[in-house]
């Protein structure tokens, strides 16, 4: 009995179902709708009551955009939202959603400290949602 028509079948469906090295595969990533994620947590931020004007510390801002934090950084954005907003909230929704996409390299450094304030959370996020935003599009355009 000849197996190999088997075994193409077998690879086929298995390259179908194997995920890329760095998150989803192509076929369950869709830009556009994250994109509107971001859009709708920066629409949420933006109603918010303004946080305060101090602009973020230049570490701080590194280790936002820093490519090899996003995913501890989202942890902790995920873990700081409960603190301001309920697990059903729009925000923590869409946040948890960008979690399968994002690599997980060995972080260089370590993630953001957020403190126990809103318009600090609110400042933080909205760097990190730049730097996720930068991510995707560079995600997207390979």
């Amino acid at each position: 009995m000849n197996s190999l028509p088997i075994l193409h079948v077998l690879l086929l469906l298995l390259g179908l179902r194997a995920p890329m090295a760095q998150g989803r595969s192509l076929s369950t990533y869709q830009p556009k709708q994250y994109f509107e994620m971001i859009s709708e947590i920066m629409d949420i931020l933006n109603n918010s009551p303004s946080p305060s004007e101090e602009t973020l510390d230049p570490n701080e801002t590194s280790t936002l955009l820093n490519t090899t934090l996003l995913r501890p950084n989202l942890e902790a954005f995920l873990n700081a939202t409960k603190n301001f907003y309920n697990s059903e909230s729009l925000i923590w929704k869409n946040l948890k959603e960008f979690l399968p996409l994002l690599p997980t390299p060995t972080p260089r450094g370590q993630p953001i400290s957020i403190e126990n304030n809103l318009g600090d959370f609110q400042k933080k996020l909205k760097k990190y949602l730049e730097a996720l935003d930068n991510f995707l599009n560079f995600k997207n355009k390979q």
